[in-house]
């Protein structure tokens, strides 16, 4: 049981701090022991109290900057091994330095381990016992009264005993917060992955729901099917270019999936008329974004995609509908699903049309610069027109949406 830790984690942090702090004060008491020294002229402590420093900075060095606690440990016992058995032997201070050995075992008991003060105090009980109770205590009596030292190996015992008894409780409690928060922890652990893996597979059915929405609205028009999944991709392309982060990629992707879902409430008479609208008919069809927005601003996790349905017609000059927003009051991600719903739908077979050509798309995309268009989204999506990245994504969304309809 003494073989096991109790500084772990931030226990440990705060063990190394404490080492560090005793470890300095140890260091400064060592500095002023030498000045001591040097003032009342007695060389022969100087040493003691130069090994005094050195412990002190060897070990705040292993504790602070090493974080190495089992070589910071032995420093410390080791040297206040060694210097207390010469401050008895020697009669240090006539005597009185003896009173250190009763503090150390319980400094080591707090800020190193139990074991080690366990150790400390019963090597000194037998140290006293030899030192005092045999032959060679006639060497100390210039040093110790007869008295202290009959009874004191005796009371140091006792004080010893009970130190061990209430240190080695102190560790089992210890042992038992620790085994309680590594269980505690190990519990918390496997309920945030049971959490992770249903919120991952709600993220999944919420992905395959929209995917699926997303067909249902493109299956209203035989002629601009898949245009969902196309403006979804080439939306996020132009997002990635314009540096946008990841997380904000994966909300943008099920917005512009979405972003035409009020043309469900569209009747497929207007929806596919050959020829055309009349002013009634096309106010069916504008309509279909304020449809959008109802249908999703129900739920709070859609609320950006239907603020994208809602607006994605606004135009940069202000004469768009359903609200005439102008310039950057329409909001962003609408603003960039307009550039990609427009660049689609002009590449696509219509009823009433056939899809224009690359070269008269670009005409048309670069004669809406800020006026129909946010002009720096547009430049952006230029870059990948011309680099040819919106042909090959509008294949892989084809092919996704195909994948998708045979699932």
């Amino acid at each position: 049981m003494l073989s096991r830790s109790i500084y772990t984690g931030q226990r440990l942090k705060a063990n190394l701090t404490a080492l560090t702090v005793v470890s300095v004060f140890t260091a400064l008491l060592g500095v002023a022991l030498i000045v001591m020294e040097l003032i009342t002229r007695q060389p022969r402590l100087i040493v003691i109290s130069a090994v005094t420093l050195l412990g002190g900075v060897s070990c705040a060095f292993c504790a602070a900057v090493l974080k190495k606690r089992e070589i910071a440990i032995l420093i410390p016992t080791g040297f206040c091994a060694v210097m207390f058995t010469l401050y008895v032997i020697r009669g240090t201070a006539e005597g009185t330095a003896i009173l250190w050995s009763l503090l150390l075992p319980i400094g080591l008991c707090y800020f190193v381990s139990v074991k080690h003060g366990i150790l400390m105090s019963l090597y000194y009980t037998v140290l006293y016992l030899l030192l005092f109770y045999s032959p060679l205590r006639a060497h100390f009596e210039s040093y110790y009264s007869p008295s202290f030292m009959a009874r004191f190996p005796l009371l140091y015992a006792s004080v010893s005993g009970f130190t061990a008894i209430a240190m080695i409780q102190y560790h089992r409690v210890m042992l038992r917060e620790a085994d309680y928060a590594d269980r505690l922890s190990s519990e918390v652990e496997l309920q945030t992955r049971v959490a992770r893996e249903r919120a991952d597979r709600l993220e999944l059915m919420g992905g395959e729901m929209v995917e699926t929405l997303a067909v249902t609205i493109d299956a209203k028009d035989p002629y601009t099917n898949g245009h969902s999944f196309r403006v979804s991709r080439f939306s996020v392309a132009l997002a990635r270019r314009l540096g946008r982060p990841e997380e904000e990629l994966l909300a943008l992707e099920r917005e512009a999936l979405l972003h035409d879902i009020g043309k469900i409430g569209v009747p497929d008479s207007v929806l596919n008329k050959p020829g055309r609208l009349t002013e009634e008919e096309f106010a069916v069809i504008r309509s279909h974004t304020s449809v959008g927005a109802g249908i999703l601003d129900r739920s709070e996790s859609l609320r950006g995609a239907a603020k994208a349905a809602r607006y994605h017609h606004e135009r940069y000059d202000g004469r768009g509908y359903p609200e005439g927003l102008p310039g950057e009051r329409i909001p962003d991600h609408a603003r960039i699903i307009a550039i990609s719903d427009a660049y689609d739908a002009m590449r696509s077979d219509r009823v009433y049309r056939k899809g224009l050509s690359p070269e008269v798309i670009r005409q048309e995309l670069v004669k809406g610069r800020g006026t129909q268009f946010d002009p720096v989204y547009l430049d952006a999506f230029l870059e990948l027109f011309d680099g040819g990245e919106l042909e090959a994504l509008g294949r892989e969304a084809e092919a996704r949406r195909e994948r998708r309809q045979r699932s």
